[in-house]
């Protein structure tokens, strides 16, 4: 039986008549939507098809676009469309091309416009610009030993910059907070907003970290690569809530017991959305509590 083909792709709209030889390309910039007709070509190239033929859409605007006509329509099935789009003769007129690029442009923006990836930027730039924070105040301990009267003057402007530099490192970690709090809310209570966000960034979606297992959490981030001998504790954990609080020698088992209740606190956040993190946190106390005294929770 014969079968016709319509899809759309991007301002045009491509019909394969059985009929003809290869694609009817017609411009179409406006629809799919409940309003937009089809072109008035698309019409002619369906009125002239014979009642036996079996129509085939891309998408369900589409089909009821078609029936709209009076004609019945189905959906094509992914093979066939994938199939079809590989014959797609090449776009060539640049009206066509500058809307593809503005269509992708503008997914991309959207995408961007996710909270996960919002947070997740956030996390990279505040992670990066805390390194060079870091590495400023160290060359700081080490400039100007001489006592050179030109390099005093010019550490005196390098002092400056390094109080703006903490001026827009405590806002980016203030914005950071916001995210996190609106993202991740359990998680941030029960590790801190820095360590929720990095996890985030480190698991690359909320999805992810809510699959994640807690001895695989423990170990994002961590710059070491476990083995059977010797092996790192914790990644992100490091900067876990009232990690400082625990005697070093005394911080893996912490970390593992963080990372169990981190687990439970994002996978809240990514399916319920309740608020666990009064009862974790009351629990990582009580550990915290446990391990500084040397007994067991």
């Amino acid at each position: 039986m014969a079968v016709a083909l319509l899809l759309r792709a991007g301002p045009r709209l491509l019909i394969r008549d059985p009929g003809a030889l290869g694609w009817e390309v017609l411009p179409w910039e406006s629809g799919p939507s409940e309003e937009d007709p089809l072109p008035a070509g698309a019409i002619r190239i369906l009125g002239r098809l014979s009642a036996t033929t079996e129509i085939e859409v891309g998408s369900e605007s589409l089909r009821r676009a078609v029936e709209r006509l009076g004609r019945r329509a189905r959906l094509a099935g992914s093979e066939t469309i994938r199939r079809a789009r590989a014959t797609i003769p090449v776009p060539t007129d640049a009206r066509e091309r500058r809307f593809l690029i503005d269509l992708a442009r503008a997914r991309l923006e959207e995408a961007l416009r996710d909270p996960d990836e919002v947070l997740i930027a956030l996390a990279r730039e505040e992670e990066r610009v805390e390194r060079a924070l870091g590495r400023e105040r160290n060359a700081a301990l080490e400039f100007g030993r001489g006592g050179d009267p030109n390099v005093a003057a010019y550490a005196g402007r390098w002092a400056r910059f390094r109080d703006l530099f903490e001026q827009h490192h405590r806002e980016l970690s203030a914005e950071l907070e916001r995210a996190a709090q609106r993202v991740l809310p359990n998680l941030t209570q029960v590790v801190g907003f820095r360590a929720a966000a990095r996890l985030l960034a480190q698991a690359g979606s909320r999805a992810a970290l809510g699959r994640m297992r807690s001895a695989r959490l423990q170990l994002l981030g961590s710059k070491r690569r476990p083995s059977p001998e010797r092996g790192p504790k914790y990644g992100i954990l490091y900067r876990g809530e009232r990690m400082e609080d625990v005697p070093p020698a005394r911080r893996g088992a912490y970390a593992r017991s963080l990372a169990a209740l981190a687990v439970i606190a994002a996978r809240a956040d990514v399916h319920t959305g309740r608020p666990v993190a009064p009862e974790l946190k009351r629990r990582r106390d009580r550990r915290v509590e446990s391990l500084r005294r040397g007994t067991r929770a």
